[in-house]
């Protein structure tokens, strides 16, 4: 039985340096820009949940509409400064969310289709290793760990 490739992928090394860069270049910009958060200061601020964006929105849009009503210890500017960051990096956030989940679904189909190869190498190697085939025994005592239950339940060594 041939096994389905489920994918076929090849980077080429310009690709792969393109994609690199282009992550590093994302990077670099961030980093200059965003502190490190400990776990404690990740718990003590939290994450704006959707109602509370929108409590965000309506208050922007008032404090547009009513710049008078806004108390003098809020810097305007600097909150649209800040609203505007926030939205820039909730689309890059959007963004490399995209890339990852693409990545990992790819990963995912490049895993499967080489532990089906794998597996179906194991199958060939302990037949050969039943034929006492050149190379196939040793082949064989080496792989066989990763596989301590055969088909009827007893682990490889209890058969012998």
């Amino acid at each position: 039985m041939i096994n389905d490739d489920l994918i076929q992928v090849v980077f080429s090394s310009e690709e792969k340096e393109i994609a690199n860069q282009a992550l590093r270049t994302l990077l670099g910009v961030i980093k200059s820009k965003a502190p490190v958060l400990s776990n404690v200061d990740r718990q003590k601020y939290g994450s704006v949940a959707e109602q509370n964006k929108l409590i965000i929105n309506k208050g922007r849009t008032y404090i547009n509409q009513f710049p008078e009503l806004l108390p003098s210890f809020i810097d305007r500017e600097e909150f649209e400064h800040d609203f505007k960051a926030r939205s820039d990096a909730e689309e890059l956030i959007m963004l490399t969310e995209e890339v990852h989940r693409t990545l990992t679904d790819l990963k995912i189909l490049l895993d499967y289709d080489n532990f089906q190869d794998t597996l179906a190498f194991y199958r060939s190697i302990r037949y050969k290793a039943s034929e006492k085939i050149t190379n196939a025994v040793t082949v064989y005592n080496e792989m066989k760990q990763f596989f301590p239950h055969s088909s009827n339940g007893k682990t490889e060594t209890e058969e012998k």
